[in-house]
């Protein structure tokens, strides 16, 4: 069949106009992936930042005196929570559900090599010991870190973490046994933020979980975080 102009300008309309239905409802299908992907993080608390943050380069100590640095974080998935072992409510509350995060994870078939991290807001009382102490209450692989006070706060800001200044709370207390009582360790509290920090293999901080922290809903926020990586 002879092709007339006119039909070539009607052959070239059909296919720009198929193309075009073809990107719009691509597009939609989408956005409608988005937004349930969206409404699903939403749903367990968790949001994905559209571009990573860069965690600012930081050296502190694990809870077995080693030392600890942002290239630590490469390679793997790490949840990061800033607490302190004497808090009276949500850091055990909320390490009890990473501990049954950690045993509900270990049994997910897609699951990563993952670290759970602790970090503290009360260097003068959380040293590499209290830690250590405190961790083997959860899970003893979980890492615990602590350092000077202004590579805390780094780090801290890093993760978009917001807590008081416990100097002007705690520097009173230099330890536990003779320096400090159980009862003078329990009568103080730090305010601090309690979401927690999702790092990515690349050490950036890609998504961030907020509270309340429910084991379950962590194993679905990470899956979807990790699904959308």
């Amino acid at each position: 069949m002879r092709l007339t102009p006119s039909l070539k300008l009607g052959l070239i309309a059909f296919l720009a106009t198929d193309l075009a239905l073809a990107f719009v409802f691509g597009a939609l299908y989408f956005l409608r992936s988005d937004l349930k992907l969206e409404d699903d993080l939403r749903n367990v608390g968790a949001t994905i930042y559209q571009e990573p943050f860069q965690i600012e380069a930081f050296e502190l100590l694990d809870q077995n005196s080693r030392a600890y640095v942002s290239e630590d974080l490469e390679g793997k998935w790490s949840l990061i929570f800033f607490g302190f072992t004497a808090c009276p409510d949500i850091c055990p509350i909320t390490m009890a559900e990473l501990k049954k995060f950690a045993d509900l994870w270990s049994d997910v078939e897609s699951s990563k090599e993952l670290d759970i991290i602790l970090a503290t807001v009360d260097p003068n009382n959380d040293d590499p010991n209290a830690l250590k102490e405190y961790l083997t209450n959860f899970n003893p692989n979980f890492i615990g870190l602590t350092g000077h006070q202004v590579d805390l706060a780094g780090l801290a800001e890093s993760l978009f973490v917001g807590y008081g200044d416990s100097a002007a709370t705690s520097n009173h207390f230099s330890g536990r046994g003779e320096h400090g009582t159980a009862k003078d360790l329990e009568s103080y509290t730090i305010d601090h933020s309690s979401h927690i920090s999702v790092i990515s293999p690349e050490a950036q901080l890609f998504a961030v979980i907020r509270p309340p922290h429910r084991a379950r809903d962590l194993v679905k926020a990470l899956e979807l975080i990790i699904a959308s990586y």
